[in-house]
């Protein structure tokens, strides 16, 4: 399972690796086997937490809370974690947290996007490069609930990100505004490769997240 990349950001590390090995490699490194029946899925399960492995030199314990955002059983590093069929993605900062997406372009995503953009959101996009558009969207929104981690998030009216022009990296000026919390001036940065993009970000502690 080689290691695609590896960088530091902002006070995070985060790490890619590209899917090679099947379940066998993964099996005898883990005493627990997640009840996942899907083997694809099964897979990117193992993948995430063998690079979590590596990146701590040591077996990291993934727990989640009743939200679903998973946290560490006895490190305190914030964590988040992403995958696909072919990549894993998994970002760690000590001190505040995180949110990491990796998605696939595919135009599958045109059929949901009026579930995560509004309509003027939707229409301002130029038809050439809609498909990637769309998809950093998702991706980018994916990262930033992510870090916010709470339930009865919706993603087009309380993550809104401000419009931007497409381009292969960069990044975008979000914020969060929920009935319980309003963060401004959120950067989530996004880089694509391989018919994939990854959308990351990172929070603060005086922003409360």
């Amino acid at each position: 399972m080689p290691l695609y990349k590896k960088f530091d950001v902002d006070g995070s590390t985060i790490a890619l690796w590209r899917i090679d090995e099947d379940i066998s490699f993964f099996e005898s490194k883990f005493n627990l086997h997640p009840h996942i029946q899907n083997e694809s899925k099964k897979l990117q399960w193992f993948a995430t937490r063998h690079l979590l492995n590596e990146m701590f030199g040591t077996h990291a314990e993934v727990l989640k809370y009743e939200t679903g955002k998973p946290y560490l059983k006895k490190l305190q590093h914030h964590i988040s974690i992403s995958h696909t069929s072919a990549f894993a993605a998994v970002m760690v900062n000590a001190e505040c947290s995180v949110g990491i997406d990796l998605e696939m372009v595919n135009p599958k995503v045109e059929r949901i996007a009026h579930k995560f953009l509004r309509d003027d959101e939707i229409s301002a996009i130029e038809p050439h490069d809609k498909i990637e558009k769309l998809i950093l969207y998702w991706s980018a929104k994916e990262a930033l609930y992510k870090m916010y981690g709470k339930h009865q998030v919706e993603f087009k009216n309380h993550l809104l990100i401000e419009p931007f022009e497409m381009r292969q990296k960069g990044v975008l000026y979000a914020e969060i505004l929920t009935s319980d919390m309003h963060v401004k001036d959120l950067e989530i940065q996004y880089e694509f490769f391989e018919n994939h993009v990854v959308s990351y970000v990172s929070g603060a502690k005086n922003q409360g997240i």
